[in-house]
């Protein structure tokens, strides 16, 4: 049986704001594109996003030129958060996360954050439409429902 899937390609934006302050300061997220999160100093961009959901886990897939940069899966087993990299590393989800504007901030541990190879605040910047941004925050409020969040939405700010 094939996982079924929804997949959400959109354009690049341009859009950007300054966003605010999360749970902790490490997760505060400004539109300052220059905030590097990979070990090797690189700005995480993602210009896709799809979502997977079978029987037994949800995931959410975060891409770009074809390629996955970062999956966020939850595993109903346990609800098992784990944040996935390209290159297959699994580690456990983020203790805190903030998706302001099309920017996406995830607080790792410094376990998970070496396991990934990313820096414990993981910054992505999401070149998505408004409407893939809506799937993204749903999609990402259920999969990290035990992590602390601040979501912008259109309809005000989100704090859980």
């Amino acid at each position: 049986m094939g996982t079924p899937h929804r997949t959400f390609t959109a354009p690049v934006s341009t859009h950007s704001r300054d966003a605010s302050a999360c749970c902790r300061n490490s997760v505060a997220y400004a539109a300052d594109t220059t905030v590097r999160s990979g070990v090797d100093g690189t700005v995480l961009r993602v210009d896709r996003a799809d979502v997977r959901k079978a029987d037994d886990e949800l995931t959410l897939i975060l891409g770009a030129a074809g390629v996955h940069v970062v999956l966020i899966r939850l595993r109903y087993d346990g609800w098992v958060d784990e944040v996935i990299n390209s290159a297959g590393s699994v580690a456990r989800g983020p203790t805190a996360w903030a998706l302001m504007d099309h920017n996406l901030s995830l607080e790792l541990d410094a376990r998970s954050a070496a396991a990934l190879g990313f820096s414990r605040d993981c910054r992505l910047r999401l070149d998505l439409d408004e409407d893939t941004i809506r799937r993204v925050r749903a999609t990402l409020l259920e999969i990290l429902q035990c992590a602390c969040f601040v979501v912008d939405t259109p309809e005000g700010r989100i704090v859980g």
